[in-house]
């Protein structure tokens, strides 16, 4: 139910981009319209996927739909969502340039997923790839600095 639920979000977010990127230049919104079109795909797949096995698991008899509550999980994905949120009020304040390294180290330091060579390392490559996108290629001004 929970990857139901993450799709269902992720589609609710591409169709809020796709909103917000009708404003933007011609070129500008081609990135995230792009972007939404993959996100759109992938949650429709993820969703597929998973009414897939709830028929197997339904055929065999195992079938569960709500399991057990993981605090521990529902605690992490509210945190990350905070983070997401505080993310992109804080590059008005702080500028990208801080809030992107600091947001990316964040979970990848608390959640270990990785090691700290990789999260530095996908830090600093993360934000110099969104970096030249947005202000090398599509030429948007953002604030890269803290504001003054």
């Amino acid at each position: 139910m929970g990857r139901i639920l993450v799709a269902l979000a992720a589609i609710a977010l591409v169709f809020f981009f796709w909103s917000e990127a009708a404003a933007y230049p011609r070129t500008a919104a081609r990135l995230p319209n792009l972007l939404g079109w993959i996100v759109l795909i992938l949650a429709l797949a993820a969703i597929a996927q998973t009414l897939l096995a709830w028929r197997r698991e339904k055929a065999a008899g195992t079938l569960v739909l709500i399991p057990p509550f993981a605090w521990r999980d529902i605690a992490v994905g509210a945190g990350f969502a905070g983070l997401i949120v505080l993310y992109a009020w804080s590059i008005n304040h702080v500028g990208y340039l801080v809030a992107t390294p600091l947001f990316l180290l964040i979970p990848l330091a608390v959640l270990r997923p990785i090691g700290w060579t990789a999260t530095v390392l996908t830090t600093l490559v993360v934000t110099g790839f969104i970096w030249a996108v947005f202000v090398y290629f599509l030429n948007l001004s953002i604030p890269l600095y803290p504001a003054v």
